[in-house]
Order: structure tokens, then C-alpha cells, then sequence
């Protein structure tokens, strides 16, 4: 059992300082869910464990899923981000899309959960580069090159359930779109993508980029998860590593050789159950997670690591599929959990302005810097 006391001291860890969770598919979700006729989803869902975490930023990813792409790619897309503006709207005076320094500090001041946008993969613009100015314009400040598949950009890496290195990294297209994130203003995101492309990213950027939702090799191996030269590679351009609450990335989970692939919901059967079932195996599965946040501190240093908490398991839930399992494979049965993560750091030993950076110290300080 987690102690009171450390429960407490998270308690007060979360409301005075800043907490971001870099990486959520909200607006997939939400988009699904509206889709489907519910309202209010961020309302009903999610606003109260926000408030309970004492989230000030969270990243929203505009995700789109392997069985609309080619066609709807676009379409589903712009239609997120359309869902999430109107969702949003009856509850902006506790949450809010913001796209620069301004809204962003006006939002912390204010109290709300300011929301930034980013694009998982460049797959809605297809092999037009030019759309990504499109993107940037309707408030999307970051992207990743691809999700865990090849795009005219880039080779992602292998499926979470998967263990194997898929060679190729990026296209000429892909270098192109490096620089014009850059020059747009907006951060790149390396998580999904594949070794090859890693590297070619640390040659080609020209300013610091992220790792939204990936853990460290060193502690499980997994290729979602960054081995140690990458690690060192993005700290060492100012970067930050946001952890990622995957069972199977954070080595909790079935891993690849069972029966699971863990892609997003309606790509791959994920794995069964998972850590969060019962409240012993939660525990140790948190104390699995506190060990990749430790590893990722000590090889990237302490201004460098944050979350990434990438919780799927709503839009495995709102995806339509041809089958009735759940995926669920969030060690976080919400974002309320997330005090007891601080809990166990702290408990383990951790410094408290060390596990105040994790929380959120880091990325906001990112976000700022890379903010209009």
C-alpha cells in the first residue's frame, strides 16, 4: 500500500506546482464519441480526474487510425479538431485549446487545463507538405512524422506487442517537413518512430524536439521505447522524454511473444489484462513505471523527463470494431492516478523539485520556449 503521508505530499506536489501529461488522444476520442451521439464527453469523462490530478496542460493528439488512411485521412483529422473546439466550448471556463504564450500563461493564471494540439503522425496531409500550413493555421502547434507505420515521410517503428527493428528512415519528403516544422514554429515529436529515422532526425533538426510517450529500453526493452544513445542524443538538444503508462512499454504487460499487439484501438488486438485489475499488481505496475522515470532521470538528467501518459483505453472503448473485448492496457485507470505515481517517486526517494520537474516542470518549460 502506498502511505498516506506520500499520498499527501503528492497532493500538495500537484497543486503548486505545474502538471502536464504531453501525449492523450482526446480529440480522437471525443471525435468517436460525438460521432456515436454523446455530449459533454470531456465534461462527464475526464474534467473531474483532470481537476483531481491538477493537470494545467495536457497535449491532445489529433490521431488518425490505419482503416481510414488513405482517403479519410484529411477528413477525420479536421473533423477531430472540429469535435474537440465544440466540445470544449460549454466548459471553457475550466478548459480550454490554446496556441501561444499568451493563451497559455492567461490559462495558468486562470486555473484551467489549457489544451495544446499536435498532429501523431503527418499521415492526413497524405504527400502534400504544403497542408501542414493548413494545420498550423486551425491552432496545431506539434507532430510527429508517422505513427508505428510507413507514411511519404517517414518508417515508424514496430507496434508496442511487437519486437522487431523495421529499417528505413526518412524521405526526402520527411527532411522537407523538419525544416518546415521549424520554420512554422512547431516541435517535433520523434516517439513512433523507428531507429533509422531517430537518427536522421538528430541530423537534420536544427532545434529541440520531443519524446512525448516513450520509456526506456534500458529498463524493457521494447523499440517503442528509446535505448540510451537516444536518450543521451535528445537531452542533449533540449528535449524532453515524456513517460509512457503502456503496460507493455513499461514491461507490465504480455509481451510481444503472446497474443497481444498493442497498436491504437481499432488497429490491433491489444493485450489482455493488465495491471490495473487488481490493486497489488496496480502498484507494482506503478512502481514498474517510477523505474523507467528513474532510469530516463538519471541518463537524460532531471530537466529533461516528463509524462507522457498516452491512457487509451476511452477511445479503445468509444472505436468501433468487429468484436466485443476492451483493450485496456493503461497502467492509470485515470488521470486521478497520477498522484499516485508522485507518490511512489517520492517514496522511492526521489528529490521533490526533481519529481515537481517530472509532473510538469519540464515540458511546460518546453512549451514556452517553442510557443508562439
Amino acid at each position: 500500500m502506498i502511505e498516506e503521508v506520500f499520498l499527501d505530499w503528492a497532493r500538495q506536489i500537484h497543486k503548486e506546482n505545474p502538471v502536464v501529461d504531453a501525449h492523450f488522444d482526446l480529440a480522437a476520442e471525443v471525435y468517436e464519441r460525438r460521432l456515436a451521439g454523446e455530449r459533454d464527453v470531456v465534461e462527464r469523462r475526464y474534467l473531474p480526474h483532470f481537476q483531481e490530478a491538477g493537470l494545467n496542460v495536457l497535449v491532445s493528439s489529433i490521431y488518425v487510425s490505419g482503416r481510414d488512411l488513405p482517403e479519410q485521412g484529411l477528413r477525420r483529422a479536421l473533423g477531430q479538431l472540429a469535435a474537440l473546439r465544440e466540445e470544449l466550448e460549454p466548459v471553457k471556463d475550466q478548459i480550454c485549446v490554446v496556441t501561444g504564450k499568451r493563451e497559455l500563461e492567461k490559462a495558468l493564471w486562470e486555473k484551467k487545463t489549457a489544451v495544446l494540439l499536435a498532429l501523431e503522425g503527418l499521415d492526413p496531409l497524405g504527400s502534400d507538405l504544403g497542408l501542414l500550413r493548413i494545420f498550423y493555421d486551425l491552432g496545431v502547434r506539434g507532430a510527429s512524422l508517422t505513427w508505428s507505420r510507413r507514411n511519404a515521410f517517414a518508417t515508424g517503428c514496430c507496434k508496442a506487442g511487437e519486437f522487431r527493428e523495421i529499417p528505413g528512415g526518412l524521405t526526402d519528403l520527411g527532411r522537407e517537413a523538419v525544416q518546415k516544422m521549424e520554420e512554422l514554429g512547431m516541435w517535433l515529436d520523434v516517439s513512433h518512430l523507428n531507429n533509422d529515422g531517430f537518427s536522421e532526425v538528430c541530423a537534420c533538426a536544427g532545434r529541440p524536439f520531443i519524446a512525448s510517450h516513450s520509456d526506456a529500453w534500458g529498463i524493457h526493452p521494447n523499440y517503442r521505447n528509446l535505448k540510451d544513445g537516444q536518450i543521451e542524443a535528445l537531452a542533449s538538444r533540449g528535449g524532453v522524454i515524456g513517460v509512457n503508462a503502456c503496460a507493455l512499454l513499461a514491461g507490465t504487460g504480455p509481451g510481444p511473444s503472446g497474443r497481444a499487439d498493442a497498436g491504437k484501438a481499432g488497429e490491433t488486438k491489444k493485450a489482455g489484462q493488465t495491471a490495473v485489475s487488481l490493486c497489488g499488481a496496480r502498484e507494482t505496475a506503478l512502481s514498474q513505471l517510477a523505474r523507467h522515470v528513474e532510469y530516463l532521470v538519471e541518463k537524460a538528467g532531471e530537466t529533461h523527463v516528463g509524462l507522457g501518459l498516452d491512457l487509451c483505453r476511452g477511445l479503445s472503448e468509444a472505436t468501433p470494431r468487429i468484436r466485443f473485448q476492451t483493450d485496456s492496457d493503461d497502467i492509470l485507470a485515470h488521470h486521478g492516478e497520477l498522484l499516485k505515481l508522485t507518490a511512489i517517486l517520492l517514496s522511492r526517494g526521489m528529490k521533490e523539485e526533481t519529481v515537481a520537474a517530472v509532473a510538469g516542470g519540464n515540458f511546460l518549460r518546453f512549451f514556452r520556449e517553442r510557443l508562439p
